[in-house]
């Protein structure tokens, strides 16, 4: 199921676990990843992928404007799972090297993080305050 949101589109498979343990990180264009939306929830509909999303990157809703692209998350149920990366490679020829457990996302998005600290000072770069 293929689920739209201001922030983040996500892909679900129909018996979705949430207890997920990281996530497999591709990089690239919001509209290349809606352009692969069907492929990714057809993998999900086939059990092989549990969840993703991927930042839709609007303007007033964008979650790291810091970045150019958009990041495209497939989450795991165990660490560095593998069949979700292969399924991936397979049937659209993408690969990722970049896997983040669900406690480092944590740790980097808490204050302090190094995402957290980038997010902050952006926008006080761009408003001069939080």
């Amino acid at each position: 199921m293929i689920q739209v949101g201001n922030v983040w589109t996500y892909i679900f498979a129909p018996e979705i676990n949430n207890k997920v343990t990281g996530k497999w990180i591709y990089e690239g264009s919001a509209d290349f990843f809606r352009e692969i939306a069907p492929q990714l929830d057809e993998l999900a509909n086939q059990g092989i992928l549990n969840m993703a999303k991927f930042a839709n990157k609007y303007n007033k809703c964008d979650p790291c404007p810091y970045i150019k692209n958009s990041v495209l998350c497939v989450y795991t149920l165990i660490p560095q799972e593998e069949q979700p990366r292969l399924a991936i490679q397979e049937k659209l020829g993408l690969w990722t090297e970049v896997y983040k457990t669900e406690k480092q996302t944590k740790m980097e998005w808490s204050p302090g993080g190094i995402l957290y600290e980038k997010y902050i000072k952006y926008w006080r770069d761009k408003r001069g305050t939080l």
